[in-house]
């Protein structure tokens, strides 16, 4: 958001440190409301490294032709969402790769990685749990490490990092670097406040524990029902099927050495397709892939296979696209303009790259009309397309760009929010989206494609309501766990995000 205009300050020439002219890196604000804290000491990144209280390391650069090559994630800027990673990275790389670089990188459950290269994300951060299993990242993210048997955990500076104190001095000691920005060489001049009582450290610790490795545990727990759906459907009691998918529990030392992105390059098939049978003019082999119908078809003796067109026709969902408001928009409020980039892992992030203003939201407020329980799905874009999130309450207001297909339930009782969202991230789902998306000028899109999308919907209603209830309660969790979180970083020092 843009700052109201603030008084002016001088800075005398002998407080010009390394040539910086930049006013931002001298605002007196900061040092202020640093100096205003109690209770806490004030301490330096380089201070805490220097002591060893703190290991700062840096990641590597992957050359982009072992992109894809594997499944263990390469993770990058974009691959950090919530205090977490993403369940899907946009990179996996194989074995070998691999092997080169983990040694070197060591990171382990516990670490922190940070981006201190990139624009608007700078500063963001992630926790690294016993779910992400092996991982390298690359040389935009730096990783911090707290030793055991300090003052403060990891859990602490996690939340630490993301206060508005904390924000306002990674933004204050951002400049720009060719073509991107940075931290790097300034991030040590960072102030982190600690906490001398023990008892509201540990207080502090415990919320942001139990909030990090619940959420986590919850997008597992998910994912392992999304990927059984489908063998649900097809068993011959699928109500026990689902009934038992619901129940599985993650178990962390499983996942030690496992590579936990199901990534890498899939082989070819061949096949024929007759004249006759190709579509307005579409010659895209993928288009015509005919394990996509063979496969659905297993799904049939438990499931109706409907298009979203007939379930538009049936009234079952009500599409509708955003709009682009215009750049001059962005910046001016606290209102989420929610882009392709802002959608999480089951989620939208909490902190929106662009908000907008009270008065830019009612003029598509009518238009709009986004609800809880409706869904956004990423319509243009590159390898987001295909991916969407069921809007919360906590999400709202928001407006939505015009990338983004808006899903809308008439009727909950026969279709709800819930059970679509399941259906639309199952695998042969997300396949056949992948398999319409086509390239339209410089982006690729589903475009109108995404109506051919066929979802396999259980006939039977006591499944229905079961996948929906199951979908929605772990959806729900995990939210309440992201408000909690964004609260205790908020509120971590008493110090407002605008001076």
């Amino acid at each position: 958001m843009r700052r109201e205009v603030q008084t002016g300050f001088t800075v005398p020439t002998d407080q010009i440190v390394n040539n910086i002219f930049i006013p931002r890196y001298y605002d007196p604000r900061i040092a202020g409301d640093l100096e205003d804290l109690s209770g806490f000491d004030l301490v330096t990144l380089k201070e805490l490294v220097s002591s060893g209280a703190v290991q700062h390391t840096h990641g590597s650069y992957v050359p982009k032709m072992h992109y894809g090559t594997g499944p263990y994630p390469y993770v990058r800027t974009s691959d950090f969402a919530n205090w977490e990673l993403k369940s899907s990275p946009k990179h996996g790389v194989s074995e070998d790769v691999f092997a080169v670089y983990s040694a070197d990188q060591d990171v382990r459950p516990g670490d922190i990685l940070f981006v201190h290269e990139g624009t608007y994300l700078i500063g963001s951060s992630a926790m690294v749990t016993h779910f992400d299993g092996p991982i390298l990242y690359q040389h935009h993210l730096a990783k911090f490490r707290v030793p055991e048997g300090g003052s403060f955990s990891s859990w602490y500076l996690l939340a630490a990092f993301s206060s508005p104190i904390v924000q306002r001095q990674i933004r204050a000691k951002q400049f720009s670097a060719d073509i991107i920005d940075s931290v790097v060489g300034r991030l040590e001049e960072i102030v982190i406040p600690i906490p001398r009582s023990s008892e509201y450290h540990d207080r502090i610790a415990d919320r942001v524990k139990r909030a990090v490795e619940g959420r986590a545990e919850l997008r597992e727990q998910l994912s392992h029902f999304l990927s059984t759906l489908e063998a649900a459907f097809a068993a011959s009691d699928t109500m026990i099927a689902v009934h038992a998918a619901s129940k599985w529990r993650p178990n962390p030392q499983a996942y030690a050495g496992r590579p936990t992105f199901l990534g890498g390059r899939s082989s070819s098939i061949s096949f024929e397709c007759k004249a006759e049978e190709i579509s307005d003019n579409i010659l895209i082999p993928k288009y015509y892939d005919p394990t996509i119908n063979a496969h659905l078809r297993t799904l049939s003796t438990s499931c109706d296979l409907l298009t979203i067109q007939e379930l538009i026709d049936r009234d079952l969902i009500s599409l509708s696209t955003g709009d682009e408001i215009g750049r001059l928009a962005y910046g001016s409020g606290k209102i989420p303009f929610v882009r392709t980039s802002d959608l999480g892992t089951y989620e939208l992030k909490t902190d929106a790259k662009h908000g907008i203003s009270e008065t830019v939201w009612e003029q598509f407020e009518e238009s709009q009309n986004a609800q809880q329980g409706d869904i956004l799905l990423v319509r243009d874009g590159t390898y987001l397309v295909g991916s969407s999130v069921m809007v919360d309450q906590a999400d709202l207001p928001l407006l939505f760009c015009g990338g983004i297909n808006k899903l809308s339930f008439p009727q909950p009782q026969l279709l709800s929010s819930a059970l679509c969202y399941a259906l639309l991230n199952i695998p042969i789902v997300r396949k056949q989206m992948r398999n319409k998306q086509f390239t339209r000028d410089v982006i690729d899109t589903l475009g109108h494609r995404l109506r051919e999308v066929i979802l396999p919907v259980p006939r039977d209603a006591g499944v229905r309501e079961a996948i929906g209830a199951y979908v929605s309660e772990v959806c729900k969790g995990r939210v309440q766990s992201r408000v909690e979180l964004a609260k205790i970083c908020e509120e971590l020092f008493g110090i407002a995000a605008e001076a």
